[in-house]
């Protein structure tokens, strides 16, 4: 396997830990991600599923203010990681195409 494959799938692996990291975060946080239901409905109920993961509060505006900066952080990294992987990916298509 050449050196600029190996490049590209790198960068490509990058760009999608860092959308699946982007949309755990954006999806995790009380405040910016989508509504959750308190009671599952049927049996599989990934709003219900999201109110587990997320915990169960008592008071649902402390934990959007304790999650705030964990989900910045969070989000963050993940723009991190797609920039890494978008340069890489982008990098090895240019040197394949000075080379040939």
């Amino acid at each position: 396997m050449s050196m600029a494959r190996s490049t590209r799938r790198s960068g490509a692996v990058f760009l999608l830990l860092g959308m699946l990291g982007g949309l755990f975060f954006w999806a995790t946080d009380p405040r910016m991600g989508p509504e959750v239901h308190h009671d599952a409905i049927g049996q599989l109920d990934w709003r219900h599923a999201l109110y587990v993961v997320r915990g169960s509060p008592e008071n649902v505006i402390d934990a959007a203010n304790q999650t705030t900066i964990s989900t910045f952080v969070g989000l963050a990294g993940s723009a991190a990681l797609m920039i890494v992987g978008l340069w890489l990916v982008s990098r090895s298509q240019r040197r394949a195409g000075n080379r040939s």
